[in-house]
This record gives C-alpha cells, structure tokens and sequence, in this order.
C-alpha cells in the first residue's frame, strides 16, 4: 500500500480531486462577493395603451438604455452570464398630460435568480425620461404597385385589397405628410392567381418612401388578391336547326369578327373553344339575310378584343324557294264531343329544295295540319298553328310558320 501511496498515478489522482475540491469551494461555498458590469439594456415600457388611449404617444426617449453593476457571490453572478437575461420596465401609465416626464424603473431578473442574492450597485441613470406628445391620427388609402409580368398566355386583373383605408398614428408633423399605403407584388413568371397578406410601404405626397419607425399602423399587412387570367382566343359559331329543304348543306354562312380574344380562370374557360352565338332555326329564314347579334361573353371572362357584336351572314346555295296554294287542309286533336269545321280554304305555302323536286311538285304533294291541342271547347273562331307536309319530296320543306282558322260549335 506504501508503494501506491507513493507512486506517480496517486499523485495525479490527488491533485485532481483536489482541484475539483477547490473548484467547488469557490463556485458554492466561497462567499467572496463579485460585481458585474451590463451595459446597454433597453428599456421596456408598458402602459402604452393607456397612454394611446388618452391620445398621447411618446415622441423621445423611447429608446433610452441602461447599464448596471450588480454585485453578489460569485456563484449567483456566475448564473447570470454577461447578463443578457436582465430586463429593466419602465410604466407609462400614469402619464396623463404633454411635455417631458421623469420615470422610475424596475430590473427584473430571470426565474432563477432570487433578487436577494443580488445588490445594484450603481445605475448610468436611476430615472428614465421620456418626452410625451399628442397622438394625432389620419386614415390613408391602401394603393397598389405590380411589377414583372405573368407567364406567356396570362393576364394579371385588377388588383383587390381586403381593407381600402389604414389608420396611422404618431406626431402630427410626420403623420400630415403621409399620403398613402403602398402595397407591391411581383407578378413575374405567375400562371395563377395570387392571394397573400403583403407588408407595406408609406408614400409621402411627394411620393417618396418615408421612414415608418416614428408612426403607428393599425395593421402590419394588407391581404392583397391578384387575378391571374388565361388569355384564350375563341371562335364565334352558330347552331342550326335542320328540316328538309333546309340543312346545313344548303346555306352558307360568315360571322364577323369569327373569334375574339378573352381572359378568365383557366378552370371556367378550360375545354372552351367557342362561342355560340344563336340558334337558328333555317326553316325561318325565307331568304338571304344579314343581321347583326350580340356576343355573349363566358361568365367570369373579360373581352379583351373589345367587340359586342358580330355581323352574320346566310345565304342559300343549291336550292330554289317557290310559292305554291294548296287547299288541302285538314286537323288533328279536336276537343272531343265538340264540332269542327275548317274556316280556311286555301293556303300559300312556301317551299325550299332542289330545282328538279320543285319542278315535279304539285297541289296534291302538299298537305297543312292544323294542330288543335290548345283550343278551347267554347264555341268561336279560332286561329290554331299548322305544318306543312310536303309528300314525295325528301329534300324539300316549307319556309316560315304558318296558321289555318278553325270553327268551334256544339
């Protein structure tokens, strides 16, 4: 045991504890007192609210700091660092009138530190001072900048805002020369729409930047919507109605302008690739016509292209239109029980359809139908609408609508 007691490891073991013995004496048990220096620790005000409320703000001194020497054991100081943690509370409460007001502050310490363990030793300054004005507010309209463009193809629309006013506050001579709330969204590249909350920037009327630190908003962001359009060129077109004598093949149309260019949603005009005009019944027509109708626009879309109308064109190819009287008439769908008898003798009927059907078309092929299913049983004349059938002819129809008079008795 001797032999260890006395040899090179022992006596490295032994000054190692030591050591350690001596390190804990001085961080726990040595009572020595130390001091700390902090400097620059700013001062947090509260009370602001009630001072705002009383319509003063402060226009000086809000940014005042404070340095410290604490004293304490060297252990306690040892847990405070380079005292970062140390806060210093200033309370504006009381203020209740303009000019210059000395306050009184509090150091608060963190959790762990008990302030009984620590002695403020000396302060740069034991009151702070702060100089109080009136508060002087003014409502601002939120305006909009875009810059960059969208992606080939799309079309920004017109920029919204979830508030069109701000209220800003502070001294009267920085707030007066405020004109406006500048909002900024860059739209390079976008293919849809944009939708986000956006800080902001104060113009003056000069139309400058001005420096917001001194001024208070009553919001920090403005949400701003920004359309994002797809600009898509659409044919113009009509529908038709066919009958025989009067198909598609047997007229020939234009449409000016035949398209036009609009933007929208790329989900509403998705699939889209034209836009109907009319529907038009060719058996109406009784001949070449040239008339000017309206162009509805898709819902939700714009018309770049700026037209509202379109001119139509039709006109009849291959067929002939003659005129012929025929008096065979006749009803379908009486009132029951009611009796009927026909008024009209002989009617003109219009037929549309190729040369050589014409040509071996006669009174007997012809053949009008009155229809009776909306009339009264009351005794009277009657107007009622009638179809003209046309026998032996499979290209040919009548042109325009036509109508026979029926009497009604008991």
């Amino acid at each position: 045991m001797s032999d260890f007691k006395n040899s090179k490891t022992f006596l490295v073991i032994l000054s190692i504890l030591c050591a350690v013995f001596l390190w804990l004496y001085v961080e726990n048990i040595d009572p020595t007192i130390t001091t700390l220096n902090v400097y620059g620790i700013p001062v947090e005000f509260v009370g602001e609210d009630a001072l705002m409320e009383r319509g003063l703000m402060i226009s000086d001194g809000d940014d005042a700091t404070i340095n410290l020497v604490i004293s304490g054991q060297r252990s306690t100081l040892a847990a405070l660092g380079n005292g970062s943690d140390i806060r210093i509370r200033a309370d504006l409460s009381g203020i209740t009138s303009t000019g210059q007001h000395s306050l009184t502050y509090e150091v608060i310490y963190p959790d762990s530190i008990h302030e009984n363990n620590v002695e403020q030793v000396s302060a740069s300054a034991y009151r702070v001072t702060v100089n109080v004005v009136e508060l002087y507010k003014k409502s601002i309209t939120v305006q909009g900048e875009r810059t960059g463009t969208p992606a080939d193809g799309y079309l920004a629309g017109e920029m919204a805002f979830d508030t069109d006013t701000i209220e800003i506050s502070g001294e009267q001579v920085a707030v007066s020369n405020i004109s406006h709330a500048l909002v900024t969204v860059d739209l390079s590249g976008t293919t849809e729409t944009i939708e986000e909350s956006v800080s902001f920037q104060l113009i003056d009327f000069n139309g400058n930047v001005v420096d917001s630190s001194d001024i208070r908003c009553d919001v920090d962001t403005v949400r701003v919507t920004v359309p994002i359009l797809v600009i898509k060129e659409l044919d113009l077109d009509l529908e038709f109605v066919e009958s025989p004598g009067s198909t598609r093949d047997d007229i020939a149309y234009t449409i000016s302008p035949s398209t036009i260019t609009v933007a929208g949603e790329e989900s509403s005009l998705a699939g889209l690739e034209r836009i109907l005009l009319q529907r038009v019944d060719i058996s109406s027509l009784t001949q070449n016509v040239t008339y000017t109708v309206s162009i509805p626009i898709p819902s939700g879309a714009t018309n770049l292209s700026g037209q509202t109308s379109a001119q139509v064109t039709i006109s009849f190819v291959g067929v002939e239109t003659r005129t012929y009287t025929t008096t065979a008439i006749s009803y379908i769908h009486a009132p029951e029980g009611r009796e009927v008898s026909i008024v009209t003798q002989e009617v003109d009927v219009t037929l549309r359809g190729p040369a050589e059907e014409l040509d071996a078309l006669s009174e007997v092929n012809i053949r009008v139908v009155g229809d009776l299913t909306d009339v009264s049983s009351a005794n009277g004349n009657y107007a009622v609408p009638a179809t003209v059938y046309v026998d032996g002819a499979e290209n040919t129809g009548a042109v325009g609508t036509y109508q026979i008079t029926i009497q009604i008795s008991s």
